[in-house]
């Protein structure tokens, strides 16, 4: 392991202290708070192995710059910021974090769904105004609302878990299902249209790949209850933003709890709007997120569903497990493509 080159891209000062001492004796690292994108390629051009979390570009045009590049480590779950596909025929080994914490994300979509039933967040807005009055509040109870759980896996079969305990029904959709949630909690099993047209709320547990990218559009959109909540804690790419908000002022969806927008690393770095490399559609994409981001109907967090104390120690703690796995030649976690 010694002598080979980690370089660390999205990580703040407490994290880079953290891996310092559990690896600084073993590897080079190097560490850069921000993401890496084509106009600081340069910074990662010394990388035996690369360390980021989502909003890295990672594509063909990014790693094929990076001609030392051994190995990547992602600071996720989700590998949709990678190319799997070019690591693969360049021998780059690409680990990620399979489970973190998957009651995490699954607490926080939950928290979502309570604080739009019972508008916690215009109750809070208010009282901070001086105005204690509850008139125009009313909220209404998830005891015996049908939800619909698309993708039953860790995150799906927590969140499963806690509806249940709030006697809420449960639909589920899931190309493996998990008989043990039908049988502890009752879930039924049924097809995505039947899931669409049957919940009073959607949640979205799947990761993003290229063949459910929009998976929710305006089709699928119009096939649901009029009325519906829609979750979403998983990826943004999932939800074609244009057909959400068509849905939201059609009344479709009556409103949406969300953790995650499609193309994110543009927001967070808006000074890179004007960059040659982003496409039209792209800047289209920011622009509807905008919208999203401040429509009335709609509770956005920026991502952080994933952000407990808990489950940051757990992706760091996995994630150094990972480096000293390629750098030692015996790899953990090993993403397919």
């Amino acid at each position: 392991m010694e002598g080979k080159t980690v370089t660390f891209f999205e990580t703040e000062p407490w994290e880079q202290e953290y891996i310092k001492d559990k690896l600084g004796d073993k590897v080079r690292l190097e560490f850069f708070p921000h993401r890496l994108t084509h106009e600081n390629i340069h910074e990662a051009e010394k990388a035996q192995y690369l360390v980021t979390f989502i909003y890295s570009d990672l594509s063909e045009k990014t790693l094929e710059k990076l001609p030392q590049l051994k190995g990547i480590a992602t600071m996720s779950v989700g590998t949709d910021h990678i190319s799997l596909p070019f690591a693969a025929s360049h021998h780059i080994t690409v680990s990620n974090v399979p489970a973190y914490g998957p009651n995490t994300v699954a607490e926080h979509t939950m928290a979502l769904l309570l604080a739009m039933s019972r508008n916690i967040v215009p109750s809070v807005e208010r009282t901070r105004e001086g105005v204690y009055e509850y008139a125009g509040l009313s909220g209404w109870d998830l005891m015996g609302k049908t939800l619909g759980v698309v993708g039953t896996g860790k995150i799906g079969a927590h969140v499963t878990r806690i509806a249940f305990g709030l006697n809420m029904r449960l639909l589920g959709f899931d190309p493996k299902p998990n008989p043990e949630l039908t049988e502890k909690y009752g879930m039924e099993y049924v097809s995505l249209p039947q899931l669409f047209h049957a919940s009073d709320v959607i949640t979205l547990h799947v990761p993003l790949t290229p063949e459910n990218q929009h998976m929710l559009s305006s089709e699928q959109f119009s096939q649901m209850k009029r009325g519906v909540v829609l979750l979403n804690t998983a990826r943004g790419g999932l939800v074609d933003v244009d057909a959400l908000l068509e849905a939201l002022e059609s009344g479709i969806v009556s409103q949406a709890g969300i953790d995650v927008l499609e193309d994110e690393g543009l927001l967070k770095e808006e000074k890179e709007f004007f960059s040659p490399y982003f496409k039209l559609h792209e800047y289209q994409t920011a622009l509807a997120n905008h919208k999203l981001m401040s429509h009335p109907k709609v509770l956005l967090t920026p991502h952080n569903a994933f952000n407990s104390k808990e489950s940051l120690k757990n992706i760091l703690d996995t994630t150094i497990a990972n480096i000293e796995g390629m750098t030692s030649g015996d790899p953990v976690n090993i993403a397919s493509h």
